[in-house]
């Protein structure tokens, strides 16, 4: 037969399970990845990728294309009418471009054919703050390096268009 005094648990065993539950809880936090880096850096991957192949693709040809990255993402379109007239080493605008939906443009496919889905629409995974941008790519020389910035949420970036012609990013710089 039990005492009621004896019955239950004592503080000092409560507060070991308590700790135990905290440390438990504090290993299963850090174990979960962060799934919004990872799209953030895998985006900007694929934009420096895809940019980098077009920038080739449309030096081999000759014919230059054009890129339009924005908050919504970014699409390449065929540099056409008046827009092709422009010197490629130029920006066709910046700032007041026309925010349009990915799926509305004519998607450009690579003379290659390698790779005809690095020019397919994309969107990114989180809403972006980007200063919309339009670009020529081809076989222009380029005389001044480009430094586009970006920002999602806490993460900044800096799209890089060495004078070479090849684009990069660097993580958590912006002017």
């Amino acid at each position: 037969m039990r005492r009621s005094h004896e019955a239950g648990f004592t503080l000092v065993e409560m507060l070991v399970a308590i700790t135990i539950l905290a440390i438990l809880l504090v290993v299963a936090t850090l174990a979960i990845p962060n799934h919004d880096e990872r799209y953030w850096k895998d985006n900007l991957d694929q934009l420096v990728g895809s940019l980098n192949m077009a920038q080739e693709e449309s030096a081999l040809s000759g014919t230059p294309m054009l890129v339009q990255i924005d908050a919504l993402g970014w699409r390449f379109v065929p540099a056409t009418g008046a827009a092709s007239n422009t010197p490629a080493n130029t920006m066709i605008t910046i700032g007041s471009m026309s925010s349009n939906p990915a799926g509305s443009q004519q998607s450009v496919v690579g003379t290659s054919g390698l790779m005809p889905d690095v020019y397919r629409p994309q969107a990114w995974h989180k809403p972006v703050v980007i200063e919309p941008v339009q670009l020529t790519l081809g076989g222009e020389t380029i005389t001044t390096a480009l430094q586009i910035p970006l920002a999602q949420e806490q993460r900044k970036a800096l799209l890089i268009r060495s004078s070479n012609g090849r684009f990069s990013w660097a993580n958590g710089v912006v002017p």
